[in-house]
């Protein structure tokens, strides 16, 4: 049986689907190898693209803080700035007042001077820069008669 033609051929044909099968095998292999080799260039190209967004990172980092240590600089500054100001503007309040109450101490003097004829703005200054007279009969630092402070002090 082994001399007929058909079986021979037969019993090559399992020797082509071998060769079939290992260069399909191989071509599989080589295909498998490549994939790999792309893989692995595509993994080294993302972790170097990573290495270099990580440097740039850290460089807008140092630059960012250097930026935010100069602006904190310039806050301490304009807060001094702002607390002398305030001071100023205090000051400049209560100096302001004293001009209003002195303006209004003019026009009275103005208007007396007006009511009073014969005196002169000297004449009036004099009597405001002098103390007041006290009575014999007045107490200290009142203007009651000395007799009616006494009667309360009695009532007590």
């Amino acid at each position: 049986m082994s001399n007929v033609p058909g079986m021979m051929s037969s019993g090559s044909e399992p020797d082509a689907r071998g060769v079939n099968v290992d260069e399909k095998k191989r071509k599989r292999m080589i295909s498998n190898r490549e994939s790999a080799r792309r893989s692995r260039m595509k993994k080294q190209k993302l972790l170097e693209d990573l290495v270099t967004e990580v440097a740039s990172l850290k460089v807008q980092i140092h630059n960012n803080t250097n930026k935010y240590e100069a602006l904190m600089q310039k806050i301490v500054v304009l807060e001094s700035e702002n607390n002398a100001l305030k001071v100023q503007q205090m000051e400049l309040a209560q100096y302001l007042k004293n001009l209003q109450l002195m303006q209004t101490q003019m026009e009275l003097l103005e208007f007396n001077l007006m009511n009073q004829p014969g005196r002169t703005l000297c004449d009036i200054i004099v009597d405001i820069n002098e103390p007041p007279k006290v009575q014999s009969w007045q107490c200290h630092g009142s203007n009651q008669p000395a007799i009616m402070a006494f009667t309360e002090m009695l009532n007590y």
